[in-house]
């Protein structure tokens, strides 16, 4: 069974438990285990972008990067942080 079965097995016993103080925590965490693994994946291919960005513009052959900098740095600041706090948990 893939992990998006699997992950939605959990949120189908969950939305039966609505009443329960738990579920909501423990729904996100289920949605926050599935997604991991994506936003780790974009954090990964966002810093390669990023890094070739940086010694594109290190060569400095008359080319302004600044944009693109800008723009690779507000990605990494828009990824959601709250995630690594949940894993810990």
């Amino acid at each position: 069974m893939d992990r998006l079965n699997v992950s939605m097995d959990v949120l189908r016993r969950l939305a039966k438990e609505a009443d329960d103080p738990n579920c909501v925590v423990l729904a996100e965490r289920e949605i926050n285990d599935y997604l991991k693994p994506e936003i780790d994946a974009l954090k990964a291919a966002i810093e390669r972008v990023g890094k070739a960005i940086d010694e594109e513009a290190v060569k400095g052959q008359g080319e302004d990067w600044s944009l693109m900098v800008g723009y690779v740095q507000s990605c990494r600041e828009k990824l959601p942080g709250a995630i690594e706090e949940w894993q810990k948990e």
